[in-house]
């Protein structure tokens, strides 16, 4: 280890993948998952305050990354608004039907 870098750790993170889920939540269909149990043994008191609502979190001053309850997350969801969805006729126009 390059002098330093004390405090770094010599291994790498594990990847993150993408566990199957049985109902994901409405807009994170086949997002990448992390179980939380290591986060929450390092810093309890984030967990307890994402409980309670959004923690914006900060990276370099600025602010970066939102935790969001799951109930939270699906009223916006359900707020955006969707493209309307249009009925329309497979056939294209000027061409005789049935043949």
């Amino acid at each position: 280890m390059a002098a330093g870098m004390a405090g770094w750790r010599k291994e790498q993170d594990e990847p993150i993948t993408s566990g199957a889920v049985d109902e994901p939540a409405p807009g994170l269909e086949g997002q990448p998952r992390l179980d939380m149990a290591l986060i929450e043994a390092a810093v309890p008191k984030l967990i307890d305050h994402a409980v309670g609502g959004p923690v914006v979190l900060t990276r370099h001053g600025s602010e970066a990354f939102v935790l969001l309850p799951l109930d939270i997350w699906r009223r916006v969801w359900l707020a955006i608004a969707r493209p309307p969805v249009i009925d329309m006729d497979r056939d294209r126009p000027g061409e005789p039907e049935g043949d």
